[in-house]
């Protein structure tokens, strides 16, 4: 791709723990093993050449493995940073049982990170948190938050409240980036009422016959939006990845 001088290239990717669930439901099945018993890192490989050829500057990640017996006790982030263009990183736990899974959020990026934090969400049933980055762009700092919200619409409901509340406290140019698990525009606008912007993309899930739209990027507005892409030629889970380019508003 091509180098650009004044826009910032983010990638917003669910890898599915590398499970390479991306041809059809009957994958949920055939490759169930994968959630539990170590397999190979084919998939971290197809998403290093995904992010060199992009020439990303900052990926997000949901259901990201910081290490564990599925993973053969490799950090999916530190070794995608060995490969990649990206060298700065960081995990976020959300679910660790005991050594078998060790499920998170994460950031991948050339910028420096100067804090983070991982805020739990108060919900039901499974772990959920909204996690943020602090990083430096040239001079300005910026915050990026990453986040996978709960399959059911209550649960949801807390926790898009919780994350608005958290957002409107927050100073300065904001990403938001994750798997929020709904499409529902009344969901939505929870957070679009804090002032973030919607990145449009074409639908993202399932990624072998998109039907619905549950992975976005929003943004604050110190931003102004270049490009947007949602990818369906590399297919590297049950989501597809979606890319927008932003630039600083002069």
């Amino acid at each position: 791709m091509m180098e650009r001088k004044d826009t910032i290239r983010i990638l917003n990717l669910n890898i599915e723990y590398g499970a390479s669930i991306n041809r059809g439901y009957w994958q949920y099945i055939t490759s169930l093993w994968k959630y539990v018993i170590p397999h190979n890192i084919f998939a971290l490989k197809t998403v290093a050449k995904f992010i060199n050829h992009w020439n990303a500057d900052i990926c997000t990640f949901v259901e990201v493995d910081g290490g564990s017996f599925r993973t053969m006790n490799i950090n999916y982030l530190k070794k995608l940073a060995n490969m990649t263009i990206l060298k700065k990183w960081f995990f976020f736990p959300v679910r660790h049982l005991f050594n078998l899974s060790n499920q998170g959020n994460g950031i991948l990026t050339r910028y420096d990170i100067l804090e983070t934090n991982n805020y739990k969400l108060i919900t039901h049933g499974e772990n959920r948190y909204l996690s943020h980055v602090i990083i430096r762009i040239d001079e300005k700092i910026v915050n990026v938050f990453i986040t996978q919200l709960a399959l059911g619409k209550k649960s949801r409901k807390y926790e898009l409240r919780q994350i608005a509340d958290i957002i409107k406290k927050t100073r300065g140019p904001i990403i938001l980036a994750g798997d929020l698990n709904t499409s529902n525009e009344y969901e939505l606008k929870e957070i679009e009422n804090t002032g973030l912007k919607r990145v449009e993309t074409q639908k993202t899930f399932p990624s072998w016959n998109p039907r619905r739209t549950i992975d976005y990027i929003f943004y604050s507005d110190d931003f102004e939006v270049i490009e947007k892409y949602s990818i369906d030629n590399i297919k590297i889970s049950d989501h597809l990845i979606i890319v927008a380019e932003l630039r600083f508003k002069k």
